[in-house]
């Protein structure tokens, strides 16, 4: 298989979504403008956010293979590129050949999060949010959900948005080279796509607050102590590997698979559910407050910010 950080498996399908929305309450999480992402790699080229992103997908048997397309912009989201993730997951849940999907990057990261000021622009237009009903949340935060298993290969960057739509994955991958954040506090906001449900559960309370409070970075083998990676590869051989694990999914008994998934969520459903709702709200309250402006203005002016509690 081609090594997906260089191009994308040679007989992958492209296909470009309209925008139809995602709302920045809804899909909040890591609204990391472009200098965020270059302030924490150093020498990193900066990105070229005037190019849309594609999100790539080729049907193999029963797996869905499914890769965001934007290497130039490290796999920042763009409205569109979210919406056909979304519509994605809705095809993977409507066509019964589908069994399971396989969610990858294109390039040197997985994914630095979302453009934000194409966000911004996509909702001052009135695109936002989502009407299609062809769409499933890609990090689930409101119905429907998707029924069906979603295996996911990371590497390089994994952050922000990028790191919830890991933790909202259902078996996790990871090429040893991989580094995780959701240091949304630094920026004036916090983590809105699930991460202060999920990571919490999973890695448990204090391993997660460790994270999410100081801002701090983590890679591939701390993420595999704490059980947030199923699975670690050498770089470049997360796909593969990914794509064993979802051949063996689809082979399985499809009914079977999916009362796994349901029976497993309905232990977990009302206070997540519950949870999730809540922080949308609190995001979107949270992206008006005079931190969050004060980080965009640090941000142009090459300074530290100075948050105030405002």
């Amino acid at each position: 298989m081609t090594d997906t950080r260089h191009s994308p498996p040679a007989d992958i399908a492209r296909r470009d979504f309209m925008i139809a929305g995602a709302g920045a309450a809804a899909f909040a999480a890591g609204l990391a403008g472009p200098g965020t992402a270059l302030a924490q790699a150093g020498s990193t080229p900066a990105p070229n956010l005037a190019k849309p992103g594609t999100i790539l997908l080729e049907r193999r048997g029963g797996v869905l293979l499914i890769g965001i397309d934007r290497p130039q912009a490290q796999n920042r989201f763009d409205a569109p590129m979210l919406i056909g993730l979304g519509k994605a997951y809705h095809r993977l849940d409507h066509e019964d050949e589908l069994r399971v999907a396989v969610l990858y990057g294109v390039g040197r990261d997985f994914s630095l999060g979302i453009d934000r000021e194409a966000f911004a622009a996509a909702q001052a237009s009135g695109q936002l949010p989502p009407k299609d009903p062809d769409y499933i949340n890609p990090v689930g935060l409101k119905p429907p959900y998707r029924s069906k298993p979603v295996v996911i290969a990371v590497h390089g960057g994994t952050k922000y948005l990028g790191h919830e739509l890991f933790l909202a994955a259902d078996i996790r991958v990871a090429a040893n080279d991989t580094v995780f954040s959701q240091g949304e506090v630094a920026r004036g906001v916090f983590p809105g796509g699930g991460a202060t449900v999920r990571f919490a559960r999973e890695a448990g309370w204090g391993n997660a607050m460790r994270y999410m409070l100081t801002g701090d970075e983590w890679g591939a083998a701390d993420a595999y102590r704490l059980g947030l990676v199923q699975e670690m590869t050498a770089p470049g051989k997360e796909l593969d590997r990914s794509l064993d694990l979802a051949n063996k999914i689809a082979v399985a008994a499809p009914l079977g698979v999916r009362a796994t998934l349901s029976s497993s969520r309905q232990a977990l459903a009302v206070d997540e559910a519950v949870a999730l709702a809540a922080l949308q709200a609190e995001f979107g309250r949270l992206l008006q407050s005079q931190d969050a402006k004060e980080f965009q203005r640090a941000l142009q002016a090459g300074r530290a910010p100075v948050y105030r509690g405002l």
